[in-house]
């Protein structure tokens, strides 16, 4: 039987191609060992939109500089502990800006652990973390702590996204009872996290986990503007006690919190206060993860006004 020559070409053709397809993904991933690891490290996209690129952005600025480590042992077949780092080093503006780190070799497991703002000088993997107690926008990136790790074989391209630490709020002021349509809300002085809040703490490259020492300072923390909300970076583990709102002609509006919510890593607290003409209220309070990726973790719920 004759068969069209067209047809029986272009099968074996699409057949040629669907082998050649498979045969390339199926390709070993090929690891040299003597050039310097690839690298891509990235802060955690926002959960949700914000404008604030420094705080909230899915990049680092050049400027920005973070701590690495690389843990191997002979042999490792799953993460291995900081304890066994074996070079540290730098980087900034998407390169090594010290010493370049390697994979030892492409059978054993390695853990990179990344920390961003890098601070010299750490000892024990124990990195000091402050907070001023009156916040300003041009220190919020320093004071965002993120933290990423990755353990596996050798790859010959690794993408680390870096998880928020640190806790952070929001506060949005809205007219309330006794303004008109027209009406504006009076200028606003400053608004206070009213309380004793930790003003250090502790960044353990083990885990990622920030702690508050307990024998440090604690102060009131005065909010900074971004944008048109009022916001706070706090340490893990604070109770939020109540928001002192000063106006230009130095009336002062408290908001008293009727739940105890103490902060979590990873997690935004975004409150909407009503101003009233006599005092002020909860418009509405959600709790939500911060960026997708957890350093230590974060939940999400709702406390809607009247509870």
């Amino acid at each position: 039987m004759n068969y069209p020559l067209k047809p029986l070409l272009l099968a074996a053709s699409a057949l040629l191609l669907a082998t050649a397809c498979t045969n390339e993904d199926n390709q070993p991933d090929i690891v040299d060992i003597t050039r310097p690891i690839d690298l891509r490290l990235s802060p955690a996209a926002p959960v949700t939109a914000d404008t604030k690129v420094a705080i909230d952005g899915t990049d680092f600025a050049s400027a920005d500089e973070i701590g690495l480590y690389l843990a191997w042992t002979d042999g490792a077949t799953a993460q291995v502990p900081i304890t066994s780092s074996i070079a540290q080093t730098t980087w900034q503006g998407n390169a090594f800006s010290g010493e370049s780190l390697y994979w030892q070799n492409t059978a054993d497991h390695h853990t990179l652990y990344a920390y961003y703002p890098y601070a010299d000088g750490v000892t024990g993997y124990q990195v000091p973390v402050t907070l001023p107690a009156m916040q300003t926008a041009t220190d919020e990136a320093s004071r965002n702590i993120l933290y990423g790790t990755f353990s596996g074989k050798a790859q010959s391209s690794v993408t680390i996204e870096m998880g928020h630490c640190m806790s952070v709020v929001n506060i949005t002021l809205e007219k309330g009872a006794g303004y008109g349509a027209t009406d504006p809300l009076p200028d606003i002085t400053d608004v206070v996290l009213s309380g004793s809040y930790h003003t250090s703490g502790t960044l353990d490259l083990a885990t990622g986990e920030v702690t508050a020492d307990a024998a440090g300072t604690t102060s009131p923390i005065t909010t900074y503007l971004n944008g048109t909300t009022y916001r706070a970076i706090l340490l893990p583990g604070e109770t939020l006690g109540n928001i002192v709102i000063t106006t230009e002609d130095g009336t002062t509006y408290t908001y008293r919190p009727t739940e105890t919510v103490t902060t979590k890593a990873n997690t935004q607290y975004n409150f909407t206060l009503q101003l009233n003409k006599a005092e002020v209220t909860l418009g509405d309070l959600d709790i939500l993860q911060w960026g997708t990726t957890e350093a230590t973790g974060g939940a999400n719920m709702n406390i809607p006004a009247g509870n």
